[in-house]
């Protein structure tokens, strides 16, 4: 992994081949995005996450540590958003669809694969610390994200009605504790097998979808803000993770060097969620500003995060 060429070839190029495939599938035949993507996220991501935690040899205190990263993490990217939003005098909607653009990234469609090439060599162990990423931006996303859409004046039972409604938080859950407890399921052949199916086929199907997502190219509004959004997303989000890292490192939390460190700023680097556009849409704050953020901080992220896998092997 010393190599840009290597980076690009082995991480950046399988990534890519994919969602250019899904946008292909989406202009020649027009595909229901809406049952692909309930697919992606109520069979084929739970199943993963679930096969990744369950087959790991599992660190609880390293997945407490994830936990606690991803928090400080989003919550160190609202305000650095929110100041560049104020710098650039954005108000009301357009603010609100910045910060969502900006603060949460796309842990699961583009996040998984990442980090099962980035660390070749421990894939599944990859996957079981990026389950917890997931959880954590998906939690917050419908909580802090409709708090944010809203103006601060949304409702924390219709927020939390959001936040639990999808099957991954509770699929988490389950394989800690079945974990924990040492139950055998990977020996309940029934039970284990339809898993394992599901979990092999989400890397290709999710960033099909994310293909078919993006393939309608969004009307550039706002340029100003969609550059700023873009820069803070790829750039800002990584520096960061970078740094809160290192701040672990200094408390003694993890190891500055290790592959969880590693994993937890390549990971951040990712492009904005696709949830965030569900999320304006539903709500009618900028949509076409939320699609274009995801669009192309989609297209960049070939650029930016193999920009930051490369530092993150090289300095870290």
């Amino acid at each position: 992994m010393s190599t840009m060429i290597q980076i690009l070839t082995t991480i950046i190029a399988p990534i890519f081949v994919l969602i250019i495939a899904g946008v292909a599938l989406e202009r020649r035949f027009k595909l229901d995005v809406g049952t692909i993507s309930k697919l992606t996220f109520y069979v084929f991501v739970p199943a993963l996450l679930f096969k990744a935690l369950t087959e790991s040899e599992i660190d609880f205190d390293k997945l407490a540590v994830v936990a606690g990263f991803q928090v400080a993490l989003i919550f160190v990217m609202f305000f650095v958003s929110l100041a560049v939003a104020k710098s650039l005098g954005l108000e009301g909607r357009l603010s609100s669809a910045f910060l969502l653009a900006a603060v949460f990234c796309n842990s699961a469609n583009y996040g998984i694969p990442l980090v099962q090439l980035a660390f070749p060599e421990n894939p599944g162990g990859a996957v079981s610390f990026q389950a917890i990423t997931i959880m954590i931006q998906n939690l917050s996303t419908f909580s802090l994200g409709l708090v944010i859409v809203n103006h601060g004046r949304a409702d924390l039972g219709d927020s939390l009605k959001h936040a639990l409604r999808f099957p991954f938080l509770y699929v988490v859950i389950a394989a800690l504790v079945l974990k924990r407890f040492d139950v055998p399921v990977t020996e309940w052949g029934w039970f284990w097998h339809p898993i394992k199916y599901a979990g092999d086929g989400l890397v290709a199907v999710a960033l099909l979808t994310l293909g078919i997502q993006i393939a309608k190219t969004p009307r550039v509004s706002h340029l100003k803000a969609l550059v700023a959004a873009n820069a803070v997303r790829l750039v800002a989000a990584p520096v960061a993770a970078w740094g809160l890292v290192e701040l672990g490192a200094m408390i003694n939390l993890i190891d500055a060097h290790g592959m969880l460190a590693k994993l937890l700023v390549i990971a951040a680097a990712g492009p904005s969620a696709v949830n965030t556009v569900l999320i304006s849409l539903e709500f009618k704050s900028e949509p076409e500003f939320a699609a274009s953020a995801v669009f192309y901080s989609t297209l960049l992220s070939a650029v930016t995060v193999a920009v930051t896998v490369f530092l993150v092997f090289k300095f870290m």
